[in-house]
């Protein structure tokens, strides 16, 4: 009978320490965080909450040690001052630099067997390579399924068209040829990072003719009217608006801000003599 009240202290101790335990560890949650929790506890609960805002005394500068940086003077150009002139805003425009010849080589490695790279058979000054593919038909000999890719660019580097022509013959070829099609269009757009052309390529499996805008860029895929089953693949760069021709002219030393003769500039023309 004498251990039933030192029981019932024992529990009591225990629950009262459980209590401030508990109590303490849920005081310190709620008030983390500046009293974010607590906060969001009471707009929960619908109680009245009500915050005050406090405001920083005003401080002095503060005072760096160590050696203090010499001042450099950096002479901008009065263009950085001006308002923008209308007539002269220029647009966003999608660099077709991509080296030919290294896309050749993409192609090549992405499973084209691409020819060598080498100026054109009529166009001397255009460089381009080639793959092509024939696929036999069981019922027509004479008339195979056919792929054709070639890529064109300038000796300068720039990318002047990529073309995909296939033909299919019957409904066997069909499926490998729009496939091959389809990956020449996600490797064109990973290597010139136009990844919006990409989103093209379920139209492309599906046949559906398209043709794609973007930043003096253009992406065309179509049918021919001479025949059922020809289709042509063409990434281009389409005329530009002046706006993209002044950007084009910003980013080309030729024509914005030339380097002076000294330099490898191009001469500077006399002052005509007024009349």
């Amino acid at each position: 009978m004498e251990n039933k009240p030192q029981r019932k202290r024992g529990t009591l101790i225990f629950w009262l320490l459980f209590l401030a335990i508990a109590t303490a560890i849920s005081a310190t949650v709620l008030l983390a965080n500046q009293h974010r929790n607590l906060k969001h506890l009471m707009r929960w609960l619908g109680l009245p909450l009500h915050e005050t805002m406090v405001i920083p005394k005003p401080g002095g500068l503060e005072k760096f040690r160590g050696r203090r940086l010499q001042g450099v003077a950096v002479l901008l150009d009065p263009y950085v001052f001006m308002h923008e002139i209308k007539g002269m805003e220029s647009a966003f425009l999608r660099s077709m630099k991509k080296d030919g010849e290294n896309l050749c080589d993409l192609f090549n490695r992405s499973g084209f067997p691409m020819s060598k790279w080498q100026p054109g058979t009529f166009a001397k000054k255009v460089n381009e390579c080639w793959y092509e593919l024939a696929i036999p038909n069981a019922e027509k000999p004479d008339d195979p399924s056919t792929f054709f890719l070639m890529i064109k660019g300038a000796q300068d580097g720039t990318l002047v068209s990529t073309r995909v022509k296939f033909i299919f013959t019957d409904a066997a070829a069909r499926a490998k040829l729009t496939a091959m099609a389809a990956e020449v269009l996600t490797d064109f757009a990973d290597a010139t990072k136009w990844t919006e052309i990409a989103d093209q390529k379920n139209k492309l499996l599906a046949l559906t003719p398209f043709n794609s805008t973007l930043s003096g860029v253009s992406a065309r895929f179509s049918s021919e009217f001479s025949g059922s089953g020809r289709y042509n693949l063409i990434f281009s760069r389409t005329d530009l608006n002046p706006a993209q021709k002044r950007t084009e002219d910003y980013f080309e030393h030729r024509h914005f801000y030339p380097l002076l003769p000294e330099h490898g500039g191009p001469a500077i023309a006399a002052a005509q003599p007024k009349p």
